[in-house]
């Protein structure tokens, strides 16, 4: 049994170490990943023994169940990471690069220049991987809702709810400009557990006495994104109706 919580406890602890060890710079995001996915059979097998273990336990060494029903948890937990992560893969296609103008996006202006290793452009009509669609055809396939909304709003009010609907999702502003056509927001997110950093920009532009509000977000590494982008833009979206804009 010993023996067994030990396995647990490392197959924990090695799925446990994949994300920070990344956001610390002591391997490269893929190898992240590939730790989180080479672990899917180990800790599945290892949280199914751990649970019998703790189940044997109750009846022949009571004295190690508390062990070994920590251990069964810890596994159990690690093993529900590359689960999760291969369904988000299975569910989504291999894009990175989300945008609600699909022919012409956002600029990814301020940031284009920090280290990144996707490139700033916009490469819609590339082919996206694992898929006989381009990129702008993988994103209306899967994401036929991701569209520019016309606001009941003024430019300056709407470049002001953006600043704060960008504060409310804890992403940092790195740009702001305001011309006569329009403001354009450009900000940053880093997620909590591998420090992955997308480009977040927001352009609001006057449309027939209302205005309208386009976005993008851009993944800086990785292929596939799981949907993240997606999700983001979704949620940005949805808070204008949520503050009392006029959605139409």
């Amino acid at each position: 049994m010993l023996f067994v919580a030990l396995v647990a406890f490392g197959v924990a602890a090695t799925i446990a170490a994949a994300a920070p060890g990344t956001r610390l710079g002591l391997w490269e995001y893929g190898t992240g990943v590939s730790i989180i996915r080479s672990m899917a059979l180990p800790s599945m097998i290892a949280a199914g023994l751990a649970i019998l273990s703790f189940i044997a336990s109750l009846f022949m060494a009571r004295n190690l169940a508390p062990l070994m029903f920590i251990a069964a948890a810890a596994a159990t937990g690690a093993a529900i990471v590359p689960l999760k992560f291969e369904q988000g893969v299975a569910a989504n296609p291999f894009i990175h690069d989300i945008t609600t103008d699909v022919e012409n996006p956002p600029e990814i202006a301020a940031a284009a220049d920090l280290p990144r290793k996707n490139p700033a452009a916009y490469l819609g009509a590339d082919p996206a991987p694992n898929a006989e669609m381009t990129v702008t055809e993988a994103q209306r396939s899967a994401f036929p809702d991701i569209q520019p909304i016309i606001i009941d709003m003024k430019v300056d009010e709407a470049a002001d709810t953006s600043r704060a609907i960008i504060g409310a999702m804890k992403m940092e502003i790195l740009k702001e400009s305001m011309t006569d056509e329009g403001a354009m927001i450009e900000a940053t997110y880093t997620s909590f557990w591998f420090g992955f950093v997308d480009d977040f920009i927001v352009r609001i532009r006057p449309s027939d006495g209302k205005t309208r509000i386009d976005v993008r977000s851009k993944s800086r590494v990785g292929v596939s994104d799981l949907g993240a982008n997606a999700r983001r833009i979704r949620d940005f979206l949805s808070r204008f109706g949520e503050g009392g804009g006029q959605l139409n």
